[in-house]
């Protein structure tokens, strides 16, 4: 008798489920590569762990405004993140808002912003950030949070989309 005939006659003992086996190797506030953090995200989803998805998610976008000294950039570029990050999944590739960036840097932050919170139909990503329970990383969170820094249009454009999905934050 082989060896592999032996493994066969072994009862098949039922594993717990990966989602009682697994723990955590650090909590997610101390991570600070966004690589681990992403690969984090794909074996929360995976796991169907959406709570660990979206704290991993949130703390992408920290990570990314990290640099930015302004507050009204530093939720710029974390709404950007959580922005490239479902682009990125969406299309099952790393992808860049290239646009946005380019747009960001030439005419500023505060265009962008206003653009998108004026939009006739909100984006795509709005409409995923807000089913996720997500909305304090949409562009119309930041309009209204620095009202002060945007024309009363895009301030009452951002109003009026919210109040459709209620912001938290």
């Amino acid at each position: 008798m082989g060896k592999n005939s032996a493994r066969k006659q072994q009862p098949v003992v039922a594993k717990a489920p990966a989602a009682l086996r697994q723990t955590m190797v650090k909590p997610i506030a101390q991570y600070t590569v966004a690589a681990d953090l992403r690969t984090l995200m794909v074996n929360a989803k995976r796991l169907g762990r959406d709570d660990i998805w979206s704290d991993a998610l949130r703390r992408l976008c920290v990570l990314e405004g990290d640099g930015q000294t302004d507050p009204l950039q530093r939720g710029f570029y974390e709404v950007l993140a959580a922005h490239e990050q479902l682009l990125s999944e969406k299309n099952a590739r790393a992808t860049r808002a290239t646009s946005i960036r380019l747009k960001a840097k030439n005419k500023g932050v505060v265009h962008c912003l206003e653009e998108w919170a004026t939009s006739k139909a909100p984006s795509e990503g709005y409409e995923i950030l807000v089913a996720k329970g997500l909305s304090e990383l949409t562009g119309e969170h930041l309009v209204l949070k620095y009202a002060e820094q945007f024309s009363p249009r895009a301030v009452a454009a951002a109003k009026a989309r919210v109040e459709v999905e209620p912001v938290e934050g």
